[in-house]
């Protein structure tokens, strides 16, 4: 057995869902059979955007033809802080100090930016990612590391959208030809009461198809889509499309000559926003698909709508804004009182290392203890959206996306890295069983 025996980042409460301007808090355990000589203990609080894929292609002809493999990606950085908990920065020089043998506990708290935060999303072809990554500096040898990633928030209000009220309504028609025959036309009519939901809402679709030709239509179909268009910059601007389906219903057909009413509910599940804002290398929207099917060789009749996907839902339908819970404060901590500005206080430890916060981004890493309380001059932590909600109406389940986990292990990992790597981000989801609607 080596020298390590825990090296684990936990979350205050175990709450890993969090929005812009909200604290982040928890503690880092370092449990060693041994004493180990390091240059530092570290905490690196990192949001950032990815997009990459590769391509074959095949290049010249005849027997100077050969394969080539094309890879395309973008990075965009949201924020990328350090801080140090025992020992050096990095890059400081000095003496490297031995941590002893046995239990370590290192509290922290780091706010995240007020703003520029987008969603977090992971898709086949790229991500936006939020984590907080421990490192074991070891001079000469390999160091330990230790991943924890969470969930952000970017949380578009419905209520905000100008076109969220607007109804669906669409129509088509259209005409089968069999051999030098043409049928008579066959006409679908769809309907919803708005275009902008949020998960866990449905989308009620109504309408009616008029068959007037001789074949049968054999369903109607009503489907989510997710589009997402990823953007890569390198080694040249490229895209790439994906689309997904969320979710599919199929209502009742009819015979030829014959008509149906249409009353398809669609449940929107776990996904997140649409547009993803703040993020400039990955496009998402949301369509929704109504389609006629007929017997044989013939194509369907199509309506696409496109659909809004919102985090705070209409207050028509909702009329209490709900009551997002607060932000989580580690134990030992004061939430009325952000963490110390730089040259207030003297640091516990010679060793330590406190970086001043930069702007909105502010950690505060203390060694031992409880943390300084400033004399009265604090400004408490935002509570993002206002908990203006009535205290009869739970608040929202934040439930793990639709597409389950992903790995999380990037370019900054390698075979040494420890945490939960299996990573599934999850997005405000209501429970309309158990709330009230009008």
């Amino acid at each position: 057995m080596g020298k390590l025996r825990e090296f684990s980042i936990q979350l205050a409460n175990n709450t890993d869902v969090f929005m812009p301007g909200q604290w982040i808090t928890g503690q880092v355990t370092v449990d060693l059979n041994d004493e180990m000589k390091m240059r530092g203990i570290r905490l690196k609080f990192q949001g950032k955007g990815h997009v990459g894929w590769t391509e074959t292609h095949r290049v010249g002809s005849g027997e100077h033809a050969r394969t080539e493999h094309r890879h395309y990606r973008a990075d965009e950085t949201y924020f990328n802080q350090e801080v140090t908990l025992f020992g050096k920065a990095s890059g400081q020089s000095g003496d490297n100090p031995t941590l002893g043998a046995g239990h370590h506990v290192y509290p922290f708290q780091y706010q995240l930016p007020l703003q520029g935060l987008p969603t977090s999303f992971e898709g086949s072809n790229g991500y936006i990612r939020y984590s907080v990554r421990g490192t074991i500096d070891k001079p000469w040898k390999f160091d330990h590391t230790t991943k924890r990633a969470f969930t952000v928030l970017d949380m578009v209000d419905l209520n905000q959208e100008p076109n969220a009220m607007t109804p669906l309504t669409g129509q088509q028609s259209k005409t089968l030809c069999c051999l030098c025959c043409a049928s008579g036309p066959i006409e679908l009519q769809v309907q919803a009461d708005r275009s902008a939901y949020c998960p866990g809402e449905s989308i009620i679709i109504r309408g009616s198809v008029e068959n007037n030709s001789s074949s049968k239509i054999t369903k109607v179909t009503a489907k989510l889509k997710q589009d997402v268009v990823f953007h890569a910059h390198h080694p040249h601007q490229k895209t790439r499309h994906v689309t997904k389906i969320l979710g599919d219903v199929d209502g009742s057909g009819c015979e030829e000559g014959g008509s149906v009413d249409l009353n398809i509910t669609l449940p929107v599940p776990a996904i997140p926003p649409s547009s993803l804002r703040s993020c400039s290398i990955i496009d998402l929207s949301y369509t929704l698909d109504v389609s006629a099917h007929f017997g044989g060789a013939h194509t369907s009749l199509d309506l696409t709508f496109p659909i809004l996907v919102g985090s705070i839902p209409l207050r028509s339908i909702y009329p209490v804004a709900p009551a997002f819970p607060p932000p989580s404060v580690a134990p030992g901590f004061d939430p009325a009182f952000p963490p110390p500005n730089p040259g207030a206080y003297p640091p516990p430890n010679p060793g330590a290392v406190y970086p001043p916060p930069a702007g909105p981004d502010a950690a505060y890493p203390p060694v031992t203890g409880a943390p300084y309380v400033p004399p009265g001059d604090g400004v408490a932590p935002p509570i993002m959206p206002p908990a203006d909600g009535s205290p009869n109406l739970p608040p929202p389940a934040y439930m793990q996306s639709v597409f389950g986990a992903n790995n999380i292990r990037d370019d900054d990992d390698n075979e040494y890295t420890r945490g939960t790597l299996d990573y599934a981000p999850k997005y405000p989801y209501y429970d309309w069983s158990q709330h009230p609607q009008v």
